[in-house]
């Protein structure tokens, strides 16, 4: 609920605190001309083209205006799990942001790599935290609740066989020759590099471990009949010639109720309940509807009512149960 903006319009947001320290950063180079980020920022704020869904209609909207409107619904976010005694700790932000360091190593390598701080991957940590203690107040999962559930739903909690696999995809007129690069002993990887037509081929035709049920009737056929190192035969698909190297084959895996696992499930446990017990979205917009936001820009500032009036009454009509 608290995220639905676009992918896009996240990463503006994100951006646009470093975009105002430094205007002269250069974002792009064309023909050796730069492109700066004051130019690129303030071009992007009303960009056209780009909105948001509000009920069942899509509204163009300026990217500036999405971004702050992102921003106001951060806040009421934050304001409303104050209201409520669940606003995040310092200490509890920071337990999720080691959480998340750990199932990620990569984490704050790659968010400040794009020119984002980390106050803002805390700050950012601290909303969804919100978000979720909201959606969740005043619900208790039990250490038995957590051990039913995983007994009870086996299938959820098992991996199924995977196939680790590369592959080379070619024309007809190649074939000939990615055969006697094979046939000569040359690694598959390296034949996959240099021949294959697919995206992988930059990383040696390498698929990864994919599990039996995500390939298709001909694929899986083909690899299952095929024994750990060897190659699968041709198989066409069109003008697409594709043949695979099996790697390995891992089998079915049960997974064990781990701390991890454990944290996982008590998670889904109490969303579950909390989405019957908690109407955060009448919440949120019960706040909406009595906050004072003072919009500078005039255009945001109506392009805001008019969004926010639509969006409540849809709210009242939901509540009532009738269309708006």
């Amino acid at each position: 609920m608290f995220r639905k903006l676009a992918s896009f319009v996240v990463f503006v947001s994100a951006c646009l605190g470093s975009a105002q320290l430094d205007p002269s950063r250069v974002v792009a180079v064309v023909n050796g001309e730069e492109i700066k980020a004051a130019e690129y920022y303030q071009r992007m704020e009303f960009l056209p083209g780009v909105g948001k869904r509000i009920g069942d209609r899509f509204a163009e909207l300026p990217p500036g205006f999405l971004t702050l409107e992102q921003l106001i619904t951060e806040r009421l976010v934050l304001q409303l799990a104050r209201n409520k005694g669940c606003l995040p700790t310092d200490s509890e932000v920071q337990a999720e942001f080691e959480r998340m360091k750990k199932e990620d190593p990569n984490l704050v390598q790659r968010w400040t790599s794009s020119g984002r701080t980390l106050p803002e991957l805390l700050y950012d940590v601290k909303v969804n935290l919100a978000g979720f203690k909201l959606k969740t107040f005043g619900i208790t999962i039990t250490d038995q609740e957590v051990q039913d559930f995983y007994k009870k739903n086996p299938s959820m909690f098992t991996v199924e066989k995977r196939y680790k696999l590369r592959v080379i995809v070619v024309d007809a007129a190649t074939r000939q020759k990615v055969d006697e690069d094979l046939k000569a002993g040359k690694p598959f990887a390296e034949v996959a590099k240099q021949w294959s037509m697919d995206l992988t081929k930059v990383e040696g035709g390498l698929v990864g471990a994919v599990p039996a049920s995500r390939l298709n009737e001909t694929v899986r056929n083909a690899v299952s009949n095929t024994r750990i190192g060897q190659t699968t035969d041709w198989i066409v698909n069109g003008e697409r010639h594709a043949k695979f190297l099996l790697e390995d084959v891992l089998p079915e895996q049960v997974l064990p109720l781990d701390d991890k696992l454990k944290a996982d499930i008590r998670k889904r446990l109490m969303l579950d309940r909390g989405n019957v017990r908690n109407n955060v979205q009448k919440e949120m917009a019960d706040l909406r509807a009595k906050s004072k936001i003072d919009i500078k820009n005039p255009e945001f500032s109506q392009l805001y009512d008019r969004m926010i009036g639509t969006y409540l009454a849809q709210e009242t009509a939901k509540g009532q149960g009738t269309k708006p």
